[in-house]
């Protein structure tokens, strides 16, 4: 290995290709690694929903996902990328006894620049053809969100990662990360390689417990269900139509080649040890009791066809599941160890990675380098939880609620 890669990147995700992206932008290209056991972007990457919006209520979260806007448009336009990137806007819907908070959350939106105007029934209907008409009174239209194609957006910022001078690994299962006299040396691989550093950015996504635990650092986050469902392709699903938001129900849904991506948020999300989670997640059952979650679906379905009548009649054509870390304050993990120099850390989605990719990568680059950030930090402090055990089961259901509480933005 060329003995100047001293930075060492765990994970080829969406997460560890947009921090080697943006280390790259700073000039540091010539020094990440990025280490990668299977294929870059096959994890909970690749099974994402992959909304990227702004509208939120949090600004710390908000200019995470306003970075990889900017992020994704340096991509398209100084490298040419393509990152399948869909700009139908979000409408917003809800009854009137929700108007209150979708006001609120436009006028919170505007004081940072993010455009909204309201939308009369028939042309919030225009947009989204399957919304009953009698389900909302209300609807906020975002015109500039979108949503991307996860594999196409992780591979952008990866291949240009490459081309700024970092290199990936494939095949290199970190099995732990070396640490002596208070910082890192490097990590130790399965096939006994030892990979020398002065920085490790622990990026494995549900997996970066398992290297973080045994180190003194405790991740607050749980792998928990993520969920959603593909219908069968219908006519009054327009293949421009608008992402939609329904914060009353906690639903989402959005375009997919002519039917309709949605979910709902569960009542009863189900958190696993990530001891328990295999290395492929292929054919991975989170419930055995309820292995296609059809139990959740039910529990559901009534709240969302009074919006979606058609989901009562439509089949589903596909049912997609994966691992998204939560945590019990909905804030991600980003920052370095206090303990450890040398050792940073960038997890905890929350079910928004592709959201926040751009945003985290710039935020972990500007912490490597030690350049002033762009939004405070500390609010992602990896120890804020203290010394806590990730794997206890009341953690892990603590994990699970933050899942079932979280709004459809």
């Amino acid at each position: 290995m060329d003995s100047q890669r001293d930075v060492l990147v765990i994970g080829g995700g969406i997460f560890g290709a947009a921090i080697a992206w943006a280390l790259g932008r700073r000039g540091l290209g010539q020094r990440v690694l990025i280490l990668e056991r299977g294929q870059p972007a096959g994890g909970a990457t690749s099974r994402a929903a992959a909304l990227v919006t702004m509208a939120r209520d949090d600004p710390a979260l908000m200019a995470l996902a306003k970075e990889t806007f900017q992020a994704m448009a340096v991509l398209e336009g100084e490298y040419g990328e393509d990152v399948g990137r869909h700009t139908v806007g979000a409408l917003h819907v809800g009854s009137a006894s929700h108007a209150e908070a979708l006001q609120a959350r436009a006028r919170h939106c505007a004081s940072f620049g993010i455009d909204s105007h309201w939308l009369d029934k028939s042309q919030a209907l225009a947009r989204a053809p399957w919304l009953a008409p009698q389900s909302f009174e209300l609807a906020a239209f975002y015109p500039d969100e979108c949503f991307v194609e996860p594999y196409l957006l992780s591979s952008a910022y990866l291949r240009t990662a490459t081309l700024l001078g970092a290199q990936v690994r494939l095949s290199s299962d970190v099995q732990s990360i070396g640490v002596m006299h208070g910082r890192v040396t490097g990590v130790h691989l399965t096939d006994g390689t030892h990979l020398p550093a002065s920085v490790v950015i622990n990026a494995a996504g549900a997996w970066a417990n398992l290297l973080s635990t045994d180190l003194g650092l405790p991740l607050p986050m749980a792998p928990v269900r993520s969920q959603y469902w593909i219908t069968e392709p219908a006519i009054q699903f327009p293949r421009d139509g608008a992402i939609v938001l329904i914060p009353e129900i906690r639903a989402y849904a959005r375009p997919e080649m002519g039917a309709l991506l949605f979910g709902v948020r569960e009542k009863q999300p189900v958190a696993v040890n990530p001891r328990h989670l295999p290395k492929d997640l292929t054919g991975f059952v989170f419930d055995p009791d309820d292995a296609d979650g059809w139990q959740n679906l039910g529990e559901g379905a009534q709240s969302l066809a009074d919006y979606f009548p058609a989901v009562n009649t439509l089949g589903l054509a596909h049912y997609i599941t994966g691992p998204s870390n939560y945590t019990p304050d909905g804030q991600l993990i980003i920052g370095a160890s206090r303990a450890i120099a040398g050792l940073f850390v960038a997890t905890g989605c929350n079910g928004s990675g592709i959201t926040f990719s751009g945003g985290v990568g710039r935020l972990v680059a500007e912490l490597v380098s030690g350049a002033p950030t762009f939004v405070a930090p500390e609010v992602f402090d990896p120890q804020r939880y203290g010394d806590i055990d990730p794997y206890a089961v009341d953690f892990l259901a603590s994990c699970a609620a933050a899942r079932a509480m979280k709004s459809s933005g």
